[in-house]
């Protein structure tokens, strides 16, 4: 790590009296900063550009109180940064709102961004189709090597992470705070293999205080790293809606599963579908839109081969289009408990069905 480099952008993003806009505007007449921090001779400060109080603090390069700190955690916990100006930077971020000036990541995020990237966001409070249905639609794409953007927060940016690293895919944890302290700390043990299988990334400095302010902020990274978006669950109050406003500012394709129209979780999903989102039901679908040949789509798994009484319970449920419970069964299939509940059991097992809450079932 280049300690010298990083403290004089930290000098830079700390300036009194200096907005973004300005910074950037300033970064296009000399974008390596170590050549006027700390310089009072730069031709910088022979013009009216700055405000006196942003001169004074910018040629006697000075630093936030907590900059050592800052570089001390670089060091202890491995955390590598791109500047806005450096050549490896990524260009997705740096036409966006506010683009990050420094991007902290542990990782390797440079080859990570050099394949097919897909933002999958959505609810932390999943219903059992959401969970299922987000692994059966990027399992497959995983496998063909597609990158997972997601948040590392629990529920869907969970199990997101989870299907591409057990699909050995790569995937990329955009996280709200500093890259030191993991958020949430039951995702301490998953984050640790993002960084051996893609990478997490921040735009705050190491140490920086979690704040509630810091998630909406993090949506727009999400969607500016992948090339399409894909809203799994999420209600319409959701920060998932965010991460598809972002996209749109952004151009990114928005992709939205759809639900039962009587779930909270499906209202933002649904909406977005009006709204002209791509509607994904298949693994298929996700191959077409990434641009992936037809070959290997059609080289997805095909459904498991069915007997004649799980085929008569699979289509009762896709009949029903509802949670059904095993008394309701009984009724409806004649069958005794004992061979109910070896159906059930081999659905289950052929991921064919989940069981839901309470004794209940539902399609997946």
């Amino acid at each position: 790590m280049n300690a010298l480099k990083l403290k004089a952008w930290l000098c830079l993003k700390s300036t009194p009296e200096l907005s973004l806009k300005n910074t950037l505007e300033l970064l296009k007449r000399f974008p390596d900063p170590q050549s006027f921090v700390g310089n009072p001779a730069h031709e910088l400060y022979a013009s009216d550009t700055l405000r006196p109080a942003s001169a004074e603090y910018l040629s006697q390069a000075k630093l936030p109180f907590d900059a050592n700190w800052t570089l001390e955690l670089c060091e202890s916990h491995h955390i590598n940064y791109l500047c806005i100006t450096d050549a490896d930077y990524p260009t997705s971020l740096q036409g966006i709102f506010a683009p990050p000036l420094v991007l902290y990541y542990r990782g390797d995020l440079l080859a990570t961004l050099r394949t097919v990237c897909l933002a999958v966001v959505g609810t932390r409070k999943p219903s059992t189709y959401g969970i299922e249905m987000c692994r059966r639609m990027l399992a497959p794409i995983c496998e063909k090597g597609t990158t997972i953007v997601s948040g590392l927060a629990m529920g869907i940016d969970t199990i997101s992470h989870q299907t591409a690293l057990s699909a050995k895919s790569k995937t990329i944890a955009v996280l709200a705070s500093g890259l030191e302290s993991i958020y949430p700390p039951a995702n301490k043990a998953l984050s640790e293999k993002i960084i051996s299988n893609g990478a997490l990334v921040s735009e705050y400095e190491p140490g920086t205080k979690l704040e509630r302010w810091n998630f909406p902020a993090r949506n727009r990274i999400i969607s500016a790293l992948a090339q399409a978006v894909l809203i799994v669950e999420a209600p319409l109050d959701s920060g998932a809606l965010l991460t598809a406003k972002f996209a749109l500012e952004q151009s990114r394709p928005i992709y939205a599963l759809p639900g039962n129209i009587n779930h909270l979780n499906a209202q933002g999903p649904n909406q977005l579908i009006r709204d002209g989102a791509k509607l994904i039901s298949c693994p298929e679908d996700l191959f077409a839109l990434l641009g992936y040949s037809k070959e290997s789509s059609e080289q997805l798994e095909l459904l498991p081969e069915l007997s004649p009484e799980e085929q008569q319970i699979y289509d009762v449920l896709g009949a029903e289009n509802r949670e059904i419970s095993f008394d309701e069964f009984l009724m409806l299939t004649g069958f005794s408990f004992g061979k109910l509940s070896i159906v059930l059991l081999n659905l289950e097992l052929k991921g064919m069905l989940a069981k839901s809450s309470g004794n209940s079932f539902m399609r997946v």
